[in-house]
């Protein structure tokens, strides 16, 4: 599950700059002292409020983790089976995109490990799919519901209803214990290893099961979903983060680096909390109830500030699908309601036909690997020598080092199939490498913008992408308050070549003792993903961004992809 990216964590620096006359070299002077803080104090800046934050909504694209066109093949993959871990999913959309990438035809069977050691997230998971993937309603009715129950703060009465089903058949045993007498007595026999297992028959010849720490389900989970807080109190709680007076100023520098129309989009989802598109009624007559599942008990909003269902998604795509349904590009949440909800109207159909099983766990991914290689996570469905053709480990490698992911997740690889893969996200590399950002390019150094041919070179590049000459901005004499100032310096990493820094990152992680210590081996050219965001896939390793300037806005600027991010692709060794 992704956690604080590093555009979260910069460090200041004093960045100098000249560029030839002595007017200019004064007012660029005047840059100096604030200029550490236009680059550390972009919009979304630290987690508003002490609650505890959790990461619901991703805030990377979600990633088709199969791929079969360049891997095992469309025709070769139709009755060939698949086992698929998703070590630390945060939500399910990586497993959506997934699914819907098998063949049409897919006559195997899939066997899915979702998993993330959050209870609350853990939840969510659960009763979303349960919700989609049920019995009783057709796909298109399941997946809107679903839509709103993953990303709207408020309901419908008939989404509320549905909630209220699943809430009942998933965790209605439990909810009749929280409400005996005999409550704290059953709580004080728990202990911290006891596991909470149940199936749930789905759409189709698969299942859906779900393993829960028992201790756990009694805490924030189960009283979240007996939670009583009102629409109107739910909706304020959502206002005091989302819509902070206190945190105006980093709103305002996000709106003013997009389309007119894209600022109205943003404002009416953030006031009214539906995701819907423009034409339909997002107000308390017609979404009624809150959505327990993204406030807390107490009835707190959960997420942080900056957190962006349009940061979930591939903005391209979601404008194409947009247009598929008739809407504007300037109604861009819209568009985003009809692809998440074609996303999962297509999941569900091929979950209603396909022979897949889905078990959800709520585990430390080094414990779950732990108990794969033991044969004890669900051997029923997975065996006691489980094999996953893709395990997906968001950015865990961030935290504990991609030598304890490989160590960990090597061993339940599928050796038998060479498009076996282990996948590795990198979000806050950047932050350990000098040069490896723009920012810490001036850590300890003064830039000089006449004598630097790369850093003049990033800034006018940018500048160009953004619709900015950046000679004419450095003549503007109060350049620190021109919010392009920001959006340039905020953007300027998208055209950095730091291959030589992420080269010496990998290297101080051991990369060229994978081969012996796991047997595989760093692909030269990715064929899941593209290495960083703005390149193709199949790149080479240091390859740069090459966009175009609507590309760059939906990738960088609405989309809110971070410039530094790095996937990497670990198959078997001898295979390329």
């Amino acid at each position: 599950m992704p956690m604080k990216s590093s555009r979260d964590t910069r460090n200041s620096y004093l960045l100098k700059l000249s560029i030839g006359s002595n007017n200019a070299k004064k007012r660029i002077g005047l840059l100096t002292k604030s200029i550490a803080s236009i680059l550390t104090t972009v919009w979304i800046g630290s987690p508003l409020g002490s609650l505890k934050i959790e990461y619901l909504w991703g805030n990377t694209p979600a990633v088709n983790c199969l791929q079969l066109e360049h891997n095992e093949g469309v025709l070769e993959s139709v009755d060939k089976d698949f086992n698929l871990c998703f070590a630390a999913s945060g939500d399910i959309r990586n497993m959506v995109m997934t699914v819907n990438g098998l063949p049409d035809n897919y006559e195997g069977h899939c066997k899915i490990l979702l998993n993330d050691r959050s209870d609350l997230v853990s939840t969510r998971n659960i009763l979303i799919l349960y919700a989609l993937l049920r019995h009783g309603n057709p796909p298109e009715l399941a997946a809107e519901t679903a839509v709103h129950l993953m990303y709207s703060a408020a309901l419908r009465s008939s989404d509320s209803s549905e909630l209220f089903h699943c809430i009942k058949t998933v965790y209605g045993d439990v909810m009749s214990v929280y409400q005996s007498p005999m409550f704290v007595s059953f709580i004080s026999r728990l202990s911290p290893n006891d596991v909470r297992k149940k199936s749930f028959p789905i759409r189709g010849a698969g299942s859906l099961s779900i393993a829960q720490s028992a201790v756990k389900i009694f805490g924030e989970p189960l009283a979240m979903l007996r939670a009583t807080h009102t629409l109107n109190d739910s909706r304020k709680a959502m206002h005091d983060v989302m819509l902070s007076p206190h945190r105006v100023d980093y709103r305002d520098r996000y709106l003013s680096g997009l389309q007119p129309s894209h600022r109205l989009s943003f404002l009416r989802f953030r006031e009214s909390g539906v995701l819907l598109h423009f034409a339909d009624d997002v107000g308390s007559e017609t979404f009624q109830d809150p959505n327990r599942l993204l406030f807390t008990a107490s009835g707190k909003w959960v997420t942080m500030d900056n957190a962006n269902p349009l940061s979930s998604w591939d903005v391209n795509e979601v404008l194409k699908t947009g247009q598929a349904y008739g809407l504007d590009h300037a109604d861009i949440y819209g568009c985003l309601f009809f692809h998440v909800k074609a996303q999962f109207t297509e999941f569900a159909r091929r979950v209603e036909k396909f022979h897949i099983d889905i078990h959800v766990s709520q585990l430390d991914a080094h414990v779950a690997s732990g108990l794969l290689q033991k044969g004890e996570l669900n051997p029923d469905l997975f065996g006691i020598s489980p094999a996953f053709d893709r395990i997906e480990t968001s950015n865990i490698a961030d935290y504990a080092g991609i030598p304890s992911v490989l160590q960990d997740w090597s061993a339940v690889l599928n050796r038998e199939n060479k498009h076996a893969v282990v996948l590795v996200y990198l979000m806050n590399w950047v932050m350990k490498r000098p040069g490896a950002s723009f920012s810490m390019m001036g850590e300890g150094m003064g830039l000089n913008l006449k004598g630097s041919t790369n850093v003049k070179v990033l800034l006018e590049r940018t500048s160009s992408m953004l619709g900015v000459n950046f000679r004419t901005l450095l003549r503007n004499g109060d350049i620190q308050r021109a919010p392009t100032f920001y959006n340039v310096l905020e953007n300027v990493d998208v055209f950095l070549d730091n291959h030589k820094q992420f080269q010496d990152h990998l290297n101080s992680e051991g990369i060229s003792n994978v081969p012996k210590l796991y047997k595989l081996q760093l692909r030269p050219r990715n064929r899941i993903y593209p290495k960083r965001f703005g390149v193709a896939l199949g790149a080479r390793p240091d390859a740069l961004p090459s966009v175009t300037k609507t590309e760059f806005y939906n990738i960088y600027i609405i989309g809110g992809c971070n410039p530094g991010d790095r996937y990497l692709e670990f198959g078997l060794s001898g295979i390329h």
